[in-house]
């Protein structure tokens, strides 16, 4: 016995020579599937014709789109494609989460909405059924008191009016089908500063304001159109002649 073998504790074994393993067998298992070649090359096709959508920019920041809307306004020519989703009784008289609220409850209900077209002018507001042409709303520009884009629902808005029979509150909702529930909401925040412009006008008496948000997508109503001296401007005036 050698002096190595001694130190080592005992004779050492020959070594022993292993066949190389087969290509494959060592390493952890493959966890990626490969593709084949065809099936690589229609996926990155398909990316490249894939078209990024447009960084998406507010309402507020298309002044000319706006402009455009406001002079239809004023001719009695404005409208859109929207589908109104019906109306409901609602407790305030202004107020977006009211809007909200309302739009909510009306979706909650499952009632069919109906495709059709709202005009705005002046003069009022006119939904009109697009497959039957009915008159479904015709609402009377002074009798509004709110209107508000939907902060939930980019295509929804809603104003609230005076029920002239009831007196109650009604909320009108609608969806917008081609532009933004801000334009329409603009729009008739335009045409009741137009109804105002010219019923100040025509009486030296208006007790009626509007206050409008920071981008003219709201309006609140300020005091009512009704007269306070109970008769038309003209029997008044002949009134204080007399006195």
């Amino acid at each position: 016995m050698s002096r190595s073998a001694a130190a080592s504790g005992g004779p050492r074994r020959p070594e022993q020579h292993l066949p190389p393993a087969p290509c494959g067998a060592l390493g952890p298992p493959e966890t990626s599937r490969t593709e084949p070649d065809g099936a690589g090359t229609m996926n990155k096709l398909r990316q490249s014709l894939r078209r990024r959508k447009p960084a998406y920019v507010p309402e507020a920041s298309r002044p000319h789109q706006w402009q455009a809307d406001e002079d239809a306004v004023r001719k009695g020519t404005c409208s859109f494609p929207v589908r109104y989703l019906g109306h409901v009784e609602v407790e305030e008289s202004r107020g977006m989460h009211v809007c909200e609220d309302a739009v909510k409850k009306l979706k909650a209900m499952g009632r069919k909405s109906v495709k059709s077209v709202l005009w705005v002018s002046a003069d009022g507001l006119r939904v009109v059924d697009d497959k039957t042409k009915d008159l479904l709303v015709d609402q009377t520009i002074e009798k509004v008191s709110f209107c508000a884009p939907d902060r939930n629902l980019d295509k929804a808005f809603s104003y609230i009016c005076r029920d002239g029979t009831t007196r109650r509150w009604i909320c009108h909702c609608f969806l917008a089908l081609k532009d933004s529930g801000e334009r329409l909401s603009h729009a008739v925040g335009c045409a009741f500063a137009a109804c105002l412009e010219r019923k100040q006008r025509r009486e030296k008496e208006c007790g009626v304001t509007a206050a409008f948000d920071a981008s003219r997508t709201s309006f609140a109503r300020e005091g009512s159109f009704r007269l306070s001296g109970g008769g038309r401007p003209a029997e008044r005036e002949a009134a204080d002649k007399k006195k």
